[in-house]
């Protein structure tokens, strides 16, 4: 009797000893799944999601088996719902994501399709997609049609590659993104199209619009009515009818498209300012000075803030830019001037100092 009891109460010991244990050990219930909703925030990875919600900043892992449906841009600003399930590490983890993003569309050229790979950066949005590159960032414009079968999700920071070509809006289009992958160089642009890199303005195009600050002597920023657009400044850019880039100044920017896929300025052409007229200078009276360029230098006159204060030189035509192809706001110069037969010091030379 004393035995069966003894047996009776080590077998009860065994059962509340096992329930202790697996009350301790966490599990994975993917039957209790939550879904939550909100905004993502600018600290999401590729690794955590963070998620805004009315009840504060959540942190959710994101798996590999993780599904997407409705939406693969898990981007800053997006409007997403999760679903989601305690792990065994007391993390959030999604099993899906769910969101209806769209964006617009406009006509393509074909015959500019090119592929590129880099990252994803700030400032990727549902309409465009920030991409660095090994020379600069891209702006390239998403549609509705664009295809992210190949792509896990658009993350800031994850490495992807992608098929573009020329909009109608001047853009470079995404027509497929894809995961990168192991490429073997972490951003590298190659075509698809022989292409060369010379200017050809018939076959290219012109837009309007405004300097943006940010422009410098590589890459101009122009604000136009489908956005702020990027142009490569290189020694093929005649800048003969815009020689200044302040910002605000309004212009006209004829572009084709490199064989880096990038949008390289052909022309120039300054909207409202013209160069200064040309005088008689006198060699005699001539002077170097070197200051940096003045907000209130326009395409006539340069404003060179000095030591002995500022300067007003006349700019025209017999002005040589070969040093210093274009002047930006603060950019420091050394000019050789002389004096007139306006009674202007004129710049027979501009040089830039690096």
């Amino acid at each position: 009797m004393k035995k069966s009891l003894s047996a009776t109460i080590g077998v009860l010991l065994t059962l509340v000893l096992v329930a202790i244990m697996g009350l301790s050990v966490p599990t994975v219930s993917r039957a209790a799944e939550t879904t939550f909703s909100g905004t993502v925030s600018d600290k999401t990875t590729s690794d955590i999601l963070y998620l805004s919600t009315s009840g504060g900043t959540m942190e959710i892992k994101l798996d590999s088996n993780t599904t997407i449906s409705g939406t693969k841009l898990v981007l800053p600003g997006t409007t997403i719902s999760c679903s989601c399930y305690r792990g065994s590490d007391e993390y959030w983890h999604v099993s899906s994501i769910s969101g209806s993003s769209q964006v617009g569309k406009v006509t393509l050229d074909a015959s500019t399709k090119a592929t590129v790979t880099g990252s994803i950066a700030k400032g990727t949005s549902e309409e465009l997609l920030y991409l660095v590159v090994d020379n600069g960032t891209m702006q390239i414009k998403m549609d509705d049609d664009t295809d992210l079968d190949d792509v896990t999700m658009l993350i800031i920071g994850k490495k992807v590659k992608v098929v573009v070509e020329r909009g109608s809006d001047a853009y470079m289009h995404a027509i497929s993104i894809s995961d990168a992958g192991s490429t073997s160089s972490s951003s590298s642009t190659s075509t698809t199209t022989t292409t060369t890199t010379s200017s050809s303005t018939s076959s290219g195009s012109t837009v309007s619009g405004t300097v943006e600050k940010g422009t410098t002597s590589s890459i101009l920023y122009l604000s136009t009515s489908a956005g702020t657009m990027e142009f490569v400044l290189d020694l093929g850019t005649d800048a003969s009818a815009c020689r200044v880039l302040m910002p605000g100044q309004k212009i006209t920017v004829s572009f084709y498209r490199g064989s880096d896929a990038w949008n390289h300025t052909s022309k120039l052409v300054n909207n409202s300012d013209t160069a200064s007229s040309a005088a008689s200078l006198d060699s005699s009276t001539q002077a170097t000075i070197t200051g940096t360029v003045d907000d209130d230098t326009d395409e006539g006159t340069l404003h060179l803030d000095t030591d002995g204060g500022v300067m007003e030189i006349r700019l025209d035509s017999n002005t040589n830019f070969s040093k210093c192809p274009v002047l930006l706001l603060n950019k420091k110069v050394t000019v050789v001037a002389q004096r007139g037969s306006d009674a202007y010091y004129h710049a027979v030379t501009i040089t830039s100092n690096y």
